[in-house]
């Protein structure tokens, strides 16, 4: 099936004969392709909405956009059924090899339904998901970044003033009981403080790339920052504010070398000055973040003890799952805390086995192959992905079963959208100046009557310099 580009065919170029075309009294007609670019849009702005779903099912109004735009592709043979291009036969075994070491493991010890309802889910996050970002145009595809960091800064913005005026027990009756908990973290819209703090860190990245070719306005951009930065404050998540910062520190260091390092000692200037100075900053990320940043150790950072104790469970169970595991979300079940642990490859190897383990690194390690590929072509596009992945792989190791659309799909439009062979007029920034076309001149002859002028570098001898 063919890549859903923009088709040149549907603009005429009419070479100038004297004569000009009938220009159309009717006016522009809404076509597939424009309608299936709207349903796309509206997926990825809200891609990051968890809470945005009918009750309890995992189906948010983000993925029901989505499968629009998918039976639109399908319906008109424009699915790429290549997202991945060359590696794209690499990456199905890897999801096959995952799945089905799960599906075994299920079929053992599990309950069939469950592996359904969890291979669904993820073959439509890391499959045909990145078949529908890759269908589309680079142009489409860079403003599916704006329109990614536009959603999540409207989800920190609403969270955020929600949080000034309103408490949990205001919110959880109608967002739920995430979207600010109880003690006061934000999670806005993602539904969770730590998926909350992923989210904002994804944009963060995103911005730069945005700032960069130049695809909003500079006040637009400043403003998402600063809702950003606050909606990841506000999460109070250690290791989310960690992770992301150092991906975001990590990207300026190589995309502005000189600017970065003056960039970072001016916000370190300013967080030094805001924090002395006793000005406010939301209480649970004092108690939570600064104080295990300060020295109090990381026992002050929340659940951390609590999520040891099930990695450290969850590691000796593992020693019996190496072949088969015990079947799709079922660690909670023979788990002595009842919960999932919130390692994701931890939670992978006794769930799905060692072969289930395998599968995701493999996936994973093709992500980043194509990253750091795409760093020795274009440093300054390429590390856009490197930092989008950084905060995706070590967030595997803060939660469990990744197969939500909010984890994956970023991931996949950082890979598709700076990795592809950028067009001139793709939004990048434009030269400094405009320099003159060199024309040849026209060389005088003797016989000008017989020869003409033939080009060269030398001007008439009437000295009109032409």
């Amino acid at each position: 099936m063919s890549t859903f580009l923009d088709d040149s065919r549907s603009e005429a170029h009419f070479p100038f004969s004297g004569a000009r075309p009938a220009r159309r009294t009717a006016g522009p007609r809404l076509t597939l392709s424009a309608v299936l670019t709207a349903f796309l849009l509206i997926g990825v702005f809200g891609v990051s909405w968890h809470i945005a779903r009918p009750g309890d099912i995992n189906l948010t109004f983000s993925d029901a956009a989505f499968l629009v735009v998918l039976l639109g592709l399908v319906g008109t043979s424009r699915l790429n059924l290549s997202p991945m291009a060359a590696l794209s036969p690499a990456w199905l075994f890897s999801l096959i090899l995952m799945l089905g070491a799960l599906f075994i493991s299920t079929l053992v010890n599990g309950e069939i339904t469950r592996w359904l309802i969890v291979a669904l889910q993820y073959v439509f996050a890391f499959l045909l998901l990145p078949m529908i970002f890759a269908s589309f145009d680079h142009k489409t595809l860079q403003r599916c970044v704006v329109v990614y960091v536009l959603g999540v800064t409207f989800s920190q913005a609403v969270g955020n003033i929600a949080n000034v005026f309103y408490d949990f027990a205001d919110t959880a009756p109608y967002l739920g009981d995430s979207f600010i908990t109880g003690a006061g973290r934000l999670g806005a819209f993602s539904g969770n403080p730590n998926a909350n703090s992923a989210m904002a860190g994804f944009a963060l990245v995103f911005l730069f790339y945005v700032v960069s070719r130049r695809l909003m306005n500079p006040l637009l951009s400043l403003a998402c920052g600063v809702f950003l930065l606050w909606g990841l404050i506000s999460s109070a998540s250690f290791g989310g504010f960690v992770i992301c910062l150092s991906a975001s520190a990590i990207v300026m260091l190589i995309r502005w070398p000189q600017k970065a390092t003056f960039a970072l000692l001016f916000i370190i200037a300013f967080v030094t000055f805001y924090i002395s100075s006793g000005l406010p900053l939301p209480e649970i990320f004092e108690r939570r973040v600064l104080g295990a940043l300060s020295g109090g150790g990381l026992e002050q950072a929340g659940t951390f003890t609590g999520r040891m104790e099930l990695a450290e469970e969850a590691w000796r169970i593992a020693g019996d799952t190496l072949f088969i595991g015990l079947g799709a979300d079922s660690f909670r079940v023979v788990s002595m805390h009842q919960a999932p642990v919130h390692v994701f490859p931890l939670l992978l190897l006794t769930e799905a086995g060692l072969l289930g383990l395998i599968g995701f690194m493999a996936l994973l390690g093709l992500m980043w192959f194509q990253a750091l590929a795409g760093v020795s072509i274009d440093p300054q596009r390429g590390i856009i992905c490197v930092g989008v992945l950084l905060i995706f792989t070590l967030f595997t190791l803060t939660v469990p079963h990744m197969y939500a659309r909010l984890w994956v799909a970023p991931v996949i439009l950082a890979l598709l959208t700076c990795l592809r062979p950028e067009p001139a007029s793709s939004g990048g920034p434009p030269p400094r100046e405009r320099r003159k076309r060199w024309r040849p001149r026209k060389r005088w002859h003797p016989n000008a009557a017989d020869h003409g002028f033939a080009d060269a570098g030398e001007s008439r001898p009437d000295g009109d310099g032409r």
